[in-house]
């Protein structure tokens, strides 16, 4: 697994504002891989939102929000699957929504099944 860097379009990876870090979402898009599944997916954006996390200066166990958009609500099992996992390994989980979108940007040849963003607080102020 390997962060997937890089800005699809007119926006910063995060911005940081009274304490907190705002992301933008993180894709399971990789360089070369056309066809991941869902699982896949999560697995990646989550590797990335955690690497966007640290270059703002802090990591998954400030996460105190996070929204999940999926393409169709049929991955939602296998995509809690990961995220639990995931946020398990970190402490508490985050509060979070998770909401079916119509279709998410096609990127650098990927059909996206998935994309999350997150609101984490700076540990200096924790």
């Amino acid at each position: 697994m390997r962060f997937v860097s890089g800005v699809y379009g007119p926006y910063s990876p995060y911005r940081i504002e009274n304490g907190f870090v705002f992301t933008s979402g993180q894709i399971g898009a990789v360089k070369g891989k056309t066809s991941l599944d869902i699982k896949d997916q999560v697995e990646q954006a989550l590797h990335n939102l955690k690497s966007v996390l640290e270059e703002a200066g802090t990591g998954l166990e400030h996460v105190v929000k996070t929204t999940v958009f999926l393409t169709d609500m049929q991955y939602y099992a296998d995509m809690n699957e990961v995220y639990s996992a995931v946020f398990e390994n970190v402490g508490a989980a985050p509060a979070r929504s998770a909401v079916a979108v119509r279709e998410l940007p096609r990127v650098a040849d990927h059909d996206l099944l998935v994309e999350i963003e997150a609101v984490a607080t700076l540990p200096e102020l924790v």
